[in-house]
């Protein structure tokens, strides 16, 4: 059974929350993302997870919360990594005919 916690958490001036998750995969693989959740009225949390900004893997958890922690700790980092995303799911409409 793999282990699950929350590494990091970090509250940006806007509100937004920044949160970097661990999970012990096996004894020599780490996996972790990091989630930022824009939402701060508490009625629309539920349902819907917080995307998923980032993801890393690594031998030990102290290799993939650096590897994070570098983009979570920084307000640019969070913001490009936050418009890639967005961009990746943007639906572009049809040409013309």
């Amino acid at each position: 059974m793999s282990m699950v916690y929350v590494a990091l958490r970090r509250t940006l001036p806007d509100g937004t929350v920044v949160t970097v998750t661990l999970e012990q995969e096996r004894p020599d693989r780490v996996y972790g993302v990091l989630q930022v959740e824009r939402r701060r009225d508490p009625t629309r949390l539920e349902g819907h997870p917080p995307p998923v900004v980032a993801e890393a893997h690594g031998p030990t958890q102290a290799d993939v919360l650096a590897q994070l922690r570098r983009i979570a700790e920084s307000d640019a980092e969070v913001a490009e990594h936050l418009d890639e995303w967005q961009a990746a799911r943007r639906i572009e409409p049809p040409p013309p005919a």
